[in-house]
């Protein structure tokens, strides 16, 4: 029997340890987890790739960035599918961790898996911060502003702001250290903080019990194999065929070189950050420092506000109703603040139509 036992051990492989033996049916339905978890790691495995394939290719020099940008989108065989690849999957990766966050807040027991909401919020700042860095590396005229706005953005925080303007800026103003920091950030720090708080983000769904809490005891039970892993693998070539096939319409944009005497107008940040930016346009106090403070303060505590012992079974379950209000809110007022930053502000940020 030991040895039965053994032999059976010896099956078990990497996939297999990650996943639980057994899930409950209400988690392979589409809308228990809408498979965001799943897709975000596609994202995160394209991102991984074309990463590596463009890192080959660039030079983080202020003098040939833009320069190696064009050769690789105009003379590289597969060079502009790549690039868009790559651009498409950072960008979703945003939205669809963004959505994947609301759903957790919203269905889970953050309470009894408050440590790996937090490692989930981590994850989520290195998303964007990577994203950012990554916006900078064409050093074309929009990532050139792009790294003024923000540095003066991350300026408004109070204690750090003047570190953390420095450090990415590589002194008081953009230099030549600005670009070499940007790249050594987005291709040297945040890869393996991404695989390391990925693991434990991982680790963490295994030692909490699985995907998600579990039903009713009337729910019947499946093994994971071959059951999820099929709804797994049918996710990633789902989001893998949709960035295949957008890539094929949707290019990389590429601006004019980057130049300092001539900004544009209006000069905005990413699109992900362009919320906090339309804050502070109506204050620099309250949208740069107190309202992003209070958010932040408001993610990380919130789970802790959770009073229910029970199983959570769906949205608006497990929560004081003030604390989903207030989240709810949170979420409404960036995607409102973002499409006005977007697409409703013209020269000299005035308040204009788009059609």
């Amino acid at each position: 029997m030991l040895k039965s036992t053994k032999q059976q051990g010896t099956k078990r492989n990497f996939i297999d340890h990650i996943h639980p033996p057994s899930v409950r049916s209400r988690t392979l339905r589409p809308w228990t987890t809408f498979g965001l978890g799943i897709a975000a790691l596609t994202c995160l495995f394209v991102l991984f790739l074309t990463g590596i394939t463009l890192f080959l290719y660039y030079v983080p020099e202020q003098s040939k960035a833009y320069e190696r940008i064009l050769h690789i989108t105009t003379g590289l065989r597969f060079g502009n599918l790549i690039r868009n690849l790559h651009y498409l999957a950072a960008n979703g990766l945003i939205i669809i961790t963004s959505l994947h966050l609301i759903r957790v807040f919203l269905t889970s027991e953050l309470r009894q898996r408050y440590l790996n909401w937090l490692y989930g919020l981590v994850l989520f700042t290195l998303i964007l911060l990577s994203n950012f860095t990554g916006y900078i590396l064409p050093w074309d005229q929009i990532s050139y502003w792009a790294i003024k706005i923000g540095a003066s953005l991350a300026g408004y925080f109070p204690v750090i702001g003047g570190f953390v303007q420095n450090f990415l800026l590589g002194g008081e103003g953009i230099g030549p250290e600005t670009l070499i920091r940007a790249f050594a950030l987005h291709v040297g720090v945040f890869p393996p903080l991404f695989i390391l708080f990925v693991a434990l983000h991982l680790w963490r769904i295994r030692k909490d019990g699985g995907l998600t809490h579990p039903s009713p005891s009337s729910d019947t039970t499946l093994p994971a194999n071959p059951w999820l892993y099929r709804l797994e693998f049918s996710v990633f070539l789902l989001v893998l065929s949709v960035l295949l096939v957008l890539s094929n319409f949707i290019d990389a944009p590429v601006f004019e070189r980057a130049n300092s005497l001539h900004p544009p107008n209006p000069a905005k940040a990413p699109w992900y950050f362009i919320g906090i930016q339309e804050l502070v346009s109506y204050s620099a106090m309250f949208g740069g420092v107190i309202i992003p403070l209070f958010m932040l303060a408001f993610f990380i505590i919130a789970p802790l506000m959770e009073h229910s012992q029970k199983q959570a079974v769906g949205f608006f379950m497990n929560k004081n109703l003030w604390v989903k209000a207030i989240f709810i809110l949170i979420i409404v007022s960036q995607i409102v603040l973002i499409i006005i930053g977007q697409w409703f502000r013209g020269k000299n940020w005035a308040f204009i139509m788009p059609f």
